[in-house]
């Protein structure tokens, strides 16, 4: 335990400070919460329990001063002044850092854990997550504040794979260095924190609401060793993506009743939905016309003849199944080859990474796959289309793929500057793309531009004239972001000359489309119409709110199944946003302009219904107050 005094550091038992005497009776100095021994977080209000160090300030103005430009822009840009965030809050403690640190030189053991820090700092940073505080071992971060993005849970479990693989090799150089055996334990939890506004240094102040920090510090003190352990919290956010074992619950001082808890062993190698209702199906509706229009594309692509297809939309209006519906009704005769990749969206500093999965798509291997095994597929695939023209082929790919190269192809790539590798790459590409297209008309689907990387998008407006070569068909989909780099996809397929562009807007479902989406799903002719109407009225026509509403109403008891129907047995009270759509809103809203923010702030205090000149009247107010 720190003396709150002088701030050294005591045995766990000690009960007077071995420095200075001070009783170590710990209390929470922001609630005055009487702590156990050894608490670094108060359990009741999620503050620290001692205060930084100097030690610790200069760490993290160090580390801080390493964010990438791009995310430091946007941190110092979110002029939060005590706005609340859901955040995913990651908690990593060095496992026995007492004992350790008794047993090494102080600057020793400062050597280590500055070593350890500037390891871990560039994986939170490339998620852009950011370092809230540094405690001498242990580091609080968050995904969600100041910067908040849609899928900032994932995010974490994904920066904190990555942080205890990094530390597993990291402790390899200590123990050959210092003879100690270095691991760190990390905990997560999602749930509210106010965050204050950001300074020049990065640094910021908050006030943990609830548990949010407390319980991601408990997760990091019952994990194993270089293990993640994670709360339900989190989990019902990320589980379709991670293989997570079920630890059951576990009691956690301040909580009434145990919390649930999961330990994530790794990233799944077939990934479920993310949205969508389990168990619950309906029939697409309300998108008959641009499935028609889609399906007459692929009559044309059948034909010879190639081109381009852009799909755009808001979040959740069914891109994503339309494409489903499209790719099923058009397969019946397996006359075309389909290619899908997906862009990430933390993937836009990541280069190339929507060729990558285009190409690992062609390939048949996942983003898991080992070295070996894509190694294997990327020969076979070349020997069987080029024969013995392969050696042309393999070492570009194989190098846009950082496979080790070997031999002859090693020494083709070894000396090509990045600009002559690029150019290697679009050749490659083409002729790659042009040789399967003519074996089957091939269809390749690149979904999320918005979140596309330059890279990708620079080689794809290149390749975009090959529709006119060969019976091939870009399918590009997208949210309306103009500013995203992947929007000029859009642009130079409406510009190419000669280049057959579909586009498709999508807009809200109609009234009527809502209601039978609702009935589709429940199958319930006799829901009551307030209910049917509050579910209506909050989705405002995007079948996603649709769902998520209906999957709130589920968890909460108001609608259940009752034999094979479904029926609601509770008056709804109030609907608020479900806890899987604010995460979405949230980093739409942070992108808009200072002023259009606050005009949206002012906006949703007078209600959901107003005139213009009732909005104008109360900013003029508000401006001269």
């Amino acid at each position: 335990m720190n003396c709150s005094q002088c701030q050294t550091d005591n045995p766990p038992i000690a009960k007077f400070c071995l420095n200075c005497g001070a009783a170590l009776s710990a209390r929470c100095a922001a609630c005055q919460t009487e702590l156990p021994a050894g608490a670094k977080f108060c359990f009741n209000c999620g503050q620290p329990v001692v205060a930084p160090t100097p030690a610790d300030d200069a760490r993290h103005t160090r580390l801080a001063a390493a964010t990438p430009a791009p995310l430091a822009d946007k941190m110092r840009a979110a002029r939060l002044a005590g706005e609340r965030k859901i955040v995913t809050a990651l908690f990593a403690d060095v496992v026995g850092s007492t004992a350790l640190a008794e047993q090494l030189d102080p600057e020793d053991w400062t050597a280590i854990m500055n070593g350890a820090f500037d390891r871990l700092s560039p994986i939170i940073y490339r998620y852009e997550g950011s370092i809230a505080r540094l405690l001498g071992d242990a580091c609080l971060a968050f995904f969600g504040a100041p910067v908040a993005h849609e899928d900032d849970p994932i995010r974490a479990v994904h920066a904190a794979l990555e942080m205890l693989d990094i530390v597993r090799e990291y402790a390899g150089e200590v123990r050959q260095r210092y003879g100690i055996e270095f691991a760190i334990r990390i905990g997560l939890n999602t749930g509210p924190v106010v965050v204050g506004d950001v300074g020049s240094d990065l640094k910021f102040e908050y006030t943990a609401m609830g548990d949010a920090v407390n319980l991601a510090a408990r997760m990091q003190a019952a994990a194993r060793p270089n293990a993640l352990l994670i709360s339900e919290h989190t989990y019902r956010f990320v589980a379709p993506l991670f293989d997570c074992i079920d630890l059951g619950p576990i009691e956690v001082k301040g909580k009434a009743e145990p919390v649930r808890v999961y330990e994530v062993r790794g990233a799944k190698a077939q990934p479920g939905r993310l949205r969508g209702l389990a168990g619950l199906h309906s029939p697409m509706v309300g998108r008959k016309r641009e499935l028609e229009t889609l399906l007459r594309r692929t009559e044309t692509l059948q034909g010879g003849r190639g081109g381009v297809a852009a799909i755009i939309g808001e979040p959740g209006l069914g891109k994503s199944r339309l494409i489903a519906e499209w790719k099923m009704a058009a397969s019946a005769d397996n006359a075309l080859q389909w290619v899908e990749g997906h862009c990430l969206s933390y993937g836009q500093g990541l280069a190339y990474h929507l060729l990558l999965d285009l190409l690992r798509a062609i390939l048949g291997v996942s983003a898991a796959a080992s070295e070996p095994e894509t190694r294997a597929a990327l020969h076979n695939l070349t020997s069987e289309l080029f024969d013995e023209g392969a050696q042309d082929i393999y070492p570009y790919l194989g190098h846009l793929l950082s496979l080790q190269l070997e031999g002859p192809a090693l020494d083709r790539v070894r000396v090509l500057d990045p600009q002559t590798l690029q150019s290697h790459y679009l050749t490659t590409l083409r002729r790659l793309l042009l040789t399967l297209a003519a074996r089957r008309p091939l269809a390749l689907i690149c979904d999320d531009i918005h979140w596309a990387d330059p890279s990708s998008t620079e080689l794809l407006i290149r390749l975009l004239p090959l529709t006119n070569e060969a019976p091939l068909l870009f399918c590009f989909i997208t949210r309306p972001d103009r500013d995203a780099p992947g929007w000029r996809l859009i642009d130079a397929a409406r510009e190419a000359p000669n280049v057959e562009l579909t586009e498709l807007s999508l807009s809200p479902l109609s009234e009527e489309d809502s209601r039978q989406l609702v009935s589709n799903l429940l199958e319930i002719e006799a829901l009551p119409e307030h209910i049917r109407t509050t579910i209506l009225q909050r989705a405002e026509g995007n079948p996603l709110f649709v769902e998520e509403v209906i999957r709130m109403l589920i968890d909460r008891g108001v609608i259940i199944k009752k034999g094979q129907r479904w029926a609601a047995v509770k008056e709804i009270e109030g609907v608020e946003i479900p806890d899987t759509l604010q995460g979405l809103l949230v980093a739409r809203i942070d992108r808009l302009p200072d002023e259009v923010k606050r005009t949206l702030r002012v906006a949703s205090v007078i209600g959901r219904q107003f005139s213009v000149r009732v909005l104008e009247h109360v900013l003029d107010e508000e401006q001269f107050s």
